[in-house]
């Protein structure tokens, strides 16, 4: 089953109450949760009662972005030198696996491997130089690494417009 984790945080006594509750229906609270979110879906209304209005949806009460900065700032150098590690890792991780996938072709793509393994290596080369405290640095890997195609994808999307197929 694919299935979503979600965390919530509730006050100890509230917990406690429905936790008990649950108990003793031979359920788990998150058996209970489960089943009210189930029903919410299905009848596409979060109300729990029908003497209570539902309450505003969340673009009404709250914007997306509109979070404490001051929470996050400290973290944000951080997070973004694991997401440029990350990217680095998987670019080099990619271009492997095509490479590998080019030299089983028989005859193989020498200029295609040359040019992967070029990639490759500016990666790893990045990724062994790496300063994760360099913020510029961090911002120039997230901007080239985050949003390429994969090599297998770049191909294929590059076949297609010649009228080839892969």
């Amino acid at each position: 089953m694919d299935s979503f984790h979600i965390r919530i945080r509730l006050e100890r006594d509230i917990a406690e109450q429905a936790m008990a509750m649950a108990n003793d229906r031979g359920l788990e609270l998150g058996d209970v949760i489960r089943m009210m979110v189930t029903k919410a879906v299905l009848s596409g209304e979060f109300a729990i009662g029908h003497d209570q209005p539902s309450p505003p949806p969340a673009a009404e009460t709250r914007a997306f972005f509109a979070y404490d900065d001051s929470q996050w700032a400290p973290l944000k150098s951080v997070l973004d030198a694991e997401l440029a590690l990350a990217l680095l890792n998987q670019f080099v991780a990619t271009h492997t696996v095509e490479i590998e996938r080019l030299l089983d072709l028989d005859p193989s793509d020498a200029a295609r491997v040359e040019q992967l393994t070029r990639e490759r290596d500016e990666a790893r080369q990045a990724l062994s130089t790496l300063d994760p405290q360099d913020a510029q640095a961090i911002e120039t890997i997230v901007g080239r690494y985050a949003s390429p195609q994969s090599p297998t994808r770049a191909r294929a999307s590059s076949d297609q417009d010649d009228g080839e197929t892969a």
